[in-house]
């Protein structure tokens, strides 16, 4: 088992406010190049509390041009802002400095997954501590103190083909070093990930933070969301698996596609033709909210209520109950228990009888809701993206819209792989994985990313090793390789097959009616976020010329 260092190093050093330390902003900036970073300084939000300064930190996350790695550091209340963020966000923040906390309880508590270096008072001693503790960071751990020296894989790393085929290169299961976290370790390769995510010794019943430390309980204990199939009881796991799966057959999805077709013309009909349309915003975001109304039979002047709930209040923290949505879905249900109805809630209902409680059958719904929308939503901005990039891979598209759609989405699937890892999974007694014996306790990660471009499985795989003076990216044109992005085993995606239907159905009606379809012409950079999901945040395009005569 071989050690194979990650790619990219700290990224940024962000600073909080014009010379936070007490060195000034210029002295800082100068250690950060001599440590091999790039400094930043944030302005002031209007107000000077925390709240205020946590708000702003926010807000910098989420903006296009923020790195995907960072330093955090700050000074005074400010220094409650980090913490806070660095806990959240263990997956980008690689370390806080922090001088003068206030209050001085701010100070976390051990077990933050980053190195912290809190400094009492901004003196002249600030500079040198500050740059010990960056000359730091760039060091690997000592042999003796971690035998495998993988550091903890930022969110750009496991999104990259090229990187995840490194580690899988040199073995299928590595342990990776991250001060403070639960020791965990990533299987690489296709037959590895999946005998992982099958492995009855492995259980998902612990929610984790993107850093693979247990969730403090406060964090934990609310509404889980899209962690309702990790979280809740096997049994009850099981349960309300067998509520959805029973009825989410290939034949009666099927049935739907007339009913998504309208949907999706609908969008697309609303699209302006004369000028610049953001296909994320104006159809990637909003067609996949509206076909699991379809699917759940949501009233369409109730739409908008449920798109606002997925698209802007799951992803703002801090995590909240939304027990106003949970009751609008049980009133749902219990509409469907007087007059039945042909869709998802109403074949629950009829098919469960009394033995199924309205309340799993909310819990049912809920969990397909946040867990279809945003990978939906990222196949679809990103898949059109990687197709355009290419225009002889969007060619073979539109020259034959319902032969391509299908092996496109296998193959887009494939090579945009929503989710690049399986959710952590804790080893209840010691388990083998691929020939290495794991310990009880420890977290196991199934990469989705190395899994869908094994070479063991698609040795001719353009997208990983492309051939010389070829592109990366995906090629619909072949017969599509198997791949493991919706998972495998208990906690397979429950909705993969009308997830599908939604993309084969989307790109279809792009590629009917619209084969111009292109970037904005001057449009050199893709703006991407990388969390747990690699999602793009605009795709400027012209729609160009529409053939009407090929609309569905």
């Amino acid at each position: 088992m071989n050690a194979v260092p990650a790619s990219g190093g700290s990224g940024e050093l962000v600073l909080l406010g014009e010379g936070c330390t007490g060195t000034g902003a210029t002295g800082l900036e100068a250690l950060a190049v001599r440590s091999g970073l790039r400094a930043r300084t944030l302005t002031p939000p209007t107000g000077d509390g925390e709240g205020d300064w946590t708000a702003r930190l926010t807000g910098f996350l989420g903006a296009q041009d923020s790195p995907d790695r960072m330093v955090l550091a700050a000074e005074g209340r400010a220094c409650g802002a980090v913490f806070e963020l660095a806990d959240r966000h263990p997956e980008r923040v690689v370390a806080v400095v922090a001088i003068a906390p206030e209050p001085p309880a701010d100070v976390p508590a051990p077990g933050l997954a980053c190195p912290v270096l809190v400094l009492p008072d901004p003196d002249d001693g600030s500079g040198p501590a500050v740059e010990r503790f960056l000359t730091e960071l760039r060091r690997e751990p000592a042999e003796e103190e971690c035998p495998v020296r993988n550091r903890a894989l930022c969110p750009a790393d496991l999104h990259e083909p090229s990187v995840m085929r490194r580690f899988a290169a040199a073995g299928p299961v590595h342990r990776l070093a991250s001060p403070g976290s639960v020791p965990t370790w990533v299987v690489t390769g296709y037959e590895a990930a999946r005998a992982v995510l099958a492995d009855p010794g492995l259980r998902g019943d612990t929610a984790t933070t993107a850093g693979y430390r247990p969730q403090p309980v406060g964090l934990a204990a609310v509404h889980p969301g899209d962690a309702d199939t990790i979280t809740v009881d096997a049994g009850e796991h099981d349960r309300l698996r067998g509520l959805v799966e029973r009825h989410l057959t290939e034949e009666w999805v099927d049935s739907l596609l007339p009913r998504l077709r309208r949907v999706t013309d609908g969008l697309l009909d609303a699209l302006p033709r004369d000028r610049e349309v953001d296909l994320v915003a104006a159809f990637a975001v909003p067609l996949p909210v509206a076909a699991l109304c379809v699917l759940l039979g949501v009233p369409e002047p109730d739409r908008p209520y449920l798109a606002d709930w997925l698209v802007r209040r799951v992803p703002t923290p801090p995590p909240a109950a939304h027990e106003d949505v949970d009751a609008y879905l049980g009133g749902l249900v219990a509409e469907r228990r007087k007059r039945p109805a042909d869709d998802l809630l109403g074949r629950m209902c009829a098919a469960g009888g009394d033995a199924v409680r309205d309340e799993e059958v909310v819990a049912a719904a809920r969990l397909l809701l946040v867990s279809g929308a945003r990978p939906t939503t990222t196949l679809l901005g990103n898949g059109v993206a990687a197709l355009l990039a290419r225009r002889d891979r969007w060619r073979l598209l539109t020259g034959d819209p319902d032969a391509v759609a299908g092996p496109a989405t296998e193959e887009l699937l494939r090579h945009v792989t929503p989710y690049p890892v399986g959710f952590a999974r804790r080893a209840v007694a010691p388990v083998d994985a691929a020939g290495v014996r794991i310990p009880a306790g420890h977290r196991v990660l199934a990469s989705l990313t190395a899994a869908n471009h094994d070479p063991a499985v698609m040795p001719h795989d353009p997208a990983a090793v492309p051939p010389a003076g070829a592109a990366r990216g995906p090629d619909p044109g072949r017969a599509p390789y198997p791949h493991a992005s919706f998972g495998h085993g208990r906690h397979a995606c429950l909705g993969a097959g009308f997830a599908r239907a939604v993309v084969r159905t989307a790109l279809g009606a792009l590629a009917r009616r619209f084969p111009g379809l292109d970037l904005v012409p001057g449009t050199r950079e893709l703006h991407y976020r990388r969390s747990r999901v690699r999602y793009l945040l605009t795709l400027p395009v012209l729609l160009g010329p529409e053939e009407p005569e090929h609309r569905a």
